[in-house]
């Protein structure tokens, strides 16, 4: 280690011997032999003064190896979580011995809020049916269970569904108390919800956009970074939002942003990236294009027309908000799925839309991951 002090370079003995120390009895005849040049006699306070910058220059010199005394239980930068240590020491540590932002695993809890709409309930689908070798213990946040339970009672999760009906607007809302003991235990959580862009019955009851897109969605990703500090429990969060919501000055979302809806995501999005630095777990932001194939829930023309989209489910995958198209349900919902298990998507934010090519196997969303993040 070097030092621009000419002092300490030259005579760091010298240099430390004005520092006040506490007495100690301790054995320093190293340290005395190192000064046998010198007249004076050293004292231990001097001694100890010594020591203590020694160490701290040459850091890599472990002080119980070198000396024969207990330092005082105070715990250092450089040292290891020792045994006996808890873990609360370090604010981001990760539960269950996993990593800090690392994909969900077998038999974790998954959060789905919104899993009543289309892409929610793919990804409930998906994460049961598809993968029910990992046993994931999901929880569906819901406004009516009844619904929930009779969109998703084909989804032979054998048990492993939960639905908590909760309100997330309007008067009777949620308190936090309730949303966090519904995310408690949790690593990965999905935020699918959403309302119309425009008024229709689906704003009635305070389901605005402004109400559901942002204060809402805001609440989950401070909540869920207020636990994390407590329990890191937290791994992943992904949020679906949708294209344009950088672009609100061009056509078409200059007029799709009319009622705010592309600006009330947009701060959703920033909530959710601020909530996850603070607590230290891994965002995805999921922007599809116009959504088209079942489960059929938007009040739109993809809906009127029952528009499928193509017959593969393959995607392009863009970084930002760069993209303009369709995409597919299920193909958004896969990419929604990939985020929370795959290793290489770590804050990541990107549009994604349809194209007819063959669907993406878990390698190569490993390469599109990779290549974002560079």
């Amino acid at each position: 280690m070097t030092t621009s002090n000419p002092l300490i370079q030259s005579d760091p003995i010298s240099y430390i011997s004005t520092y006040p120390a506490q007495t100690m009895n301790l054995n320093v005849s190293k340290l005395s032999s190192a000064r046998s040049t010198r007249q004076s006699t050293p004292t231990l306070s001097f001694s100890l003064t010594c020591f203590i910058f020694l160490f701290a220059v040459f850091s890599d010199i472990q002080p119980a190896q070198a000396f024969s005394f207990q330092l005082p239980q105070i715990r250092m930068p450089w040292d290891n979580n020792s045994a006996g240590a808890s873990t609360s020491s370090y604010p981001f540590a990760a539960s269950k011995g996993a990593a800090p932002k690392s994909p969900i695993q077998p038999n974790d809890k998954v959060v789905i809020f919104g899993a009543t709409g289309g892409i929610g309930q793919l990804v409930t689908k998906k994460l049961s049916n598809a993968r029910s070798d990992k046993n994931y213990k999901l929880t569906v946040v819901a406004r009516e269970a009844s619904r929930a339970r009779e969109l998703l009672e084909d989804n032979e999760s054998g048990g492993k569904l939960n639905v908590v009906e909760l309100n997330l607007v309007g008067e009777d809302k949620a308190g936090d108390e309730e949303l966090m003991e519904a995310m408690s235990g949790a690593t990965g959580i999905v935020i699918s919800v959403g309302t119309t862009a425009f008024p229709t019955k689906r704003w009635s009851g305070g389901n605005t956009p402004q109400a559901i897109d942002q204060e809402a969605v805001s609440r989950i990703a401070k909540l869920a970074s207020s636990m994390n500090q407590n329990n890191f429990s937290f791994r992943r969060m992904v949020l679906l939002t949708s294209v344009g919501v950088e672009r609100t000055k061009e056509m078409p979302f200059l007029f799709l942003n009319l009622c705010g809806v592309l600006d009330a995501k947009r701060a959703g999005e920033d909530a959710v990236k601020a909530a996850a630095a603070e607590g230290n777990f891994s965002y995805s932001i999921v922007r599809p294009g116009r959504l088209v194939g079942g489960p059929y829930t938007n009040l739109d023309l993809a809906n009127l027309f029952q528009i499928e989209g193509g017959a593969e489910n393959g995607v392009t995958v863009a970084p930002g908000d760069d993209l303009l198209g369709d995409c597919k349900r299920d193909a958004c919902a896969e990419a929604v799925v990939q985020c929370l298990e795959n290793e290489a998507c770590v804050d990541l934010e990107f549009s994604i839309v349809s194209n007819e090519e063959k669907a993406l196997t878990v390698e190569e969303w490993a390469e599109v991951f990779g290549r974002m993040k560079r």
